[in-house]
């Protein structure tokens, strides 16, 4: 019975990520290379799971899971600075430079 259930978790799983939708929010404008807030939104068990993500790669960065569609998300990168803000509906997010680049 355990297997049956962790079979069928596993195939729910590959399937809400073979669904799931993947939109470029912002990328940096003057990196060399491309960092970008990423957002992805899966369809869950009682409401759609609602990722974000910065990184160099789609798969790739600093990953945090949060109430929001991908319409409630704005991203701004101060160039001078290296900070990133992302607004979302009520808060603010910032993130230095430090803590989003890839070594």
């Amino acid at each position: 019975m355990i297997g049956v259930l962790a079979s069928v978790f596993i195939a729910y799983q590959v399937v809400t990520h073979w669904m799931s939708e993947q939109v470029v929010v912002s990328c940096r404008p003057d990196s060399g290379r491309s960092y970008c807030v990423y957002h992805r939104t899966t369809p869950g068990l009682l409401a759609p799971e609602h990722e974000m993500h910065v990184g160099i790669a789609d798969n790739r960065g600093l990953f945090y899971d949060i109430p929001y569609s991908v319409a409630d998300v704005q991203a701004a990168w101060n160039t001078e600075t290296g900070l990133l803000t992302i607004t979302m509906p009520g808060t603010e997010l910032r993130i230095a430079e430090a803590e989003y680049r890839d070594r």
